[in-house]
């Protein structure tokens, strides 16, 4: 370090024009140091050498008068600095460096973009405080979707995605209006690269919000809007060119829930409603752009609360509904609470309670008889109830109040 030390002084000791440099600057890159002197003048053009480096050196304001352009000090020496309401000091020059250090081993080729036709001013008349929905604010689209894949352990796998890059795809289905659906190599379907992880492909979640993948893009699916346009730059476009730097955050880990009954227990203990949603579309005419497998979601509410049209399911798996339930109870038992204060509250029973009988296997088989139709089955100490939802709202189809045995179908 004293080395370097003598080698920055040195830098900055130099003279360029017959003035001092402002300043010098060390960078750790490699597993060496590598040293630069600073200086003000701007880049001629734009190369790495030219990088601003985020430092600003002051210029020195010459005092015109009294009360003008300066500012007192606590001793009364007043400053020929001018500053800024929250006291920073006003003007500044950007430093460059004169020498850039060689680039990092692992920094790739940039992510071109292009400008976004949505932000144009011709194509956007009116202004709108909301961000854009094709760039989300930056002004650019990228042209290529950098993928990582990870356990969240030790695993991870990269991916690039760059448009314009011809790969054999074949032809899945031709929709309406003559339109192809082609599917792309193993490499661009998410899916596959599950079994690298030892999970299911609708594990796959994004790290941000942990939303399921669509099914196009978990499967390599692309419907191509015209004969002959690219299929990789329409799955980037599907992946979404407003993502931060091109970057999408997938997660590969089986979802931790315990089972179901284990949940029903505890709205029986509790005197909640535990409110199961399922759709089963494993029957569907087959679609490659549509989601297919079976759907769930599930919630835990006051046993009063009527179902509502928007209790659908929208889960890739039971374990990742029950998840999701699990997470949100810090908000849902607040919600439980009666807002009259005066309204009794039952008390939990807190004697040990065998797991009531598992009731996967009779919604699930529920679901399969109601096929292609989102239902809500409402477990209290009550009883059940089964609702079926369709274009006016949910409708009671069966009603069973004998909790004991498992009887849905």
């Amino acid at each position: 370090m004293a080395r370097v030390a003598r080698r920055v002084r040195a830098d900055c000791a130099g003279r360029v024009g017959g003035g001092r440099l402002p300043g010098a600057q060390a960078v750790w890159r490699d597993g060496r140091w590598w040293h630069t002197a600073l200086r003000p003048d701007a880049p001629a053009h734009d190369d790495p050498v030219g990088r601003p480096t985020g430092l600003r050196r002051d210029r020195p304001q010459q005092p015109d008068g009294p009360g003008r352009g300066t500012t007192p000090r606590p001793d009364g020496v007043s400053s020929d600095r001018p500053r800024r309401p929250d006291g920073a000091h006003r003007g500044g020059t950007p430093l460059h460096r004169a020498a850039e250090p060689p680039d990092p081993p692992w920094l790739g080729e940039p992510v071109p973009s292009r400008p976004c036709p949505t932000c144009r001013p011709a194509r956007r008349p009116v202004a709108s405080v909301l961000p854009c929905a094709t760039c989300a604010g930056t002004g650019r689209v990228h042209r290529a979707a950098l993928i990582t894949l990870t356990d969240l352990r030790c695993r991870v796998v990269h991916l690039a995605w760059r448009a314009g890059t011809p790969e054999p795809v074949s032809t899945a289905s031709v929709r309406p209006g003559g339109r192809s659906v082609v599917r792309l190599p193993d490499r661009y379907r998410l899916g596959a690269w599950a079994t690298v992880f030892g999970v299911r492909p609708e594990d796959l979640a994004e790290a941000d919000g942990g939303h399921a993948l669509p099914p196009d893009v978990r499967d390599g699916y692309v419907a191509l809007p015209w004969a002959g346009a690219d299929p990789v730059g329409e799955q980037v476009a599907a992946v979404g060119p407003a993502l931060p730097a091109a970057r999408l955050l997938v997660t590969a880990v089986r979802p931790e829930a315990p089972p179901l009954a284990e949940l029903l227990r505890l709205a029986y203990g509790l005197d909640l409603a535990l409110l199961v949603n399922v759709l089963d579309l494993r029957r569907h005419p087959v679609a490659p752009l549509r989601t297919h497998g079976v759907l769930w979601s599930v919630d835990l509410r006051p046993p009063a609360t009527p179902v509502r049209p928007d209790d659908l399911p929208d889960r890739p798996s039971l374990a990742a509904a029950v998840a999701h339930c699990l997470e949100c109870l810090d908000v849902t038992l607040p919600q439980t609470v009666p807002a009259d204060p005066r309204t009794p509250v039952p008390v939990p029973r807190s004697t040990s309670r065998p797991l009531p009988p598992d009731p996967v296997p009779g919604l699930r088989r529920l679901a399969a008889r109601h096929h292609g139709r989102p239902l809500s089955v409402r477990f209290t100490r009550a009883g059940r109830t089964v609702h079926g939802h369709d274009d006016d709202g949910p409708c009671l189809i069966a009603e069973d109040d004998d909790l004991r045995v498992p009887r849905l179908t």
